[in-house]
């Protein structure tokens, strides 16, 4: 009977020290995982400065990229993308390539634009602001708004000179950081069905 008892006491702490191992495995995981997620300040303003040629060189363009509007009621848009935007004007360069895309809400849903910038396909630069009732096209350099700088798909710098107060500034970094980049993609879908 005494084994029996020892056996199931030894397999008992054998499994507890099992499952602890495995957490603090995960834990360990999870501390590498944000450890490596965290930005380096040199290189991040670095990759900022990037972004902010990138967009320069894009606005000096400007007058030369061909406009393509696209109406979303009548596209293979999602129902969400429907739902929120009236139309998309799509910036291309000389060679097609698209270099920005602009959103503009439905009237009565909300005031605010979006604008995704784009190098080779790959989103790099986001501008969120109210929509300029002129829709006046490379005026909203140093207007309120968000601005978002992107390095693949992460968020390297977050700069909200919109004038709203966020309640949790970091959950709403996280936020933008997982949606922009999955909008950028669908968007630059949408522009080159058309």
């Amino acid at each position: 009977m005494k084994p029996l008892l020892y056996s199931l006491i030894g397999l008992a702490i054998f499994s507890s020290c099992g499952n602890n191992t495995g957490e603090k495995q995960d834990v360990t995981r999870t501390d590498s995982i944000t450890a490596a997620a965290k930005p380096d300040s040199v290189s991040d303003a670095s990759l900022v400065d990037k972004s902010e040629a990138m967009k320069a060189s894009i606005e000096t363009m400007a007058p030369s990229l061909v406009r393509q509007e696209i109406v979303l009621k009548n596209s293979t848009a999602s129902a969400a993308i429907k739902q929120k935007w009236m139309k998309m004007d799509v910036y291309r360069d000389s060679a097609g390539a698209v270099r920005r895309i602009k959103l503009y809400p439905h009237s009565g849903i909300s005031e605010r634009g979006e604008e995704f910038y784009y190098d080779h396909e790959q989103m790099f630069f986001v501008f969120i602001a109210d929509v300029d009732k002129k829709e006046m096209e490379n005026h909203d350099e140093g207007q309120p708004g968000k601005e978002f700088h992107f390095a693949g798909n992460r968020l390297v710098k977050y700069d909200d000179k919109s004038g709203d107060k966020e309640t949790n500034e970091a959950e709403e970094r996280s936020m933008y950081e997982t949606s922009l980049p999955l909008e950028a993609k669908e968007f630059l879908a949408l522009a080159k069905t058309k």
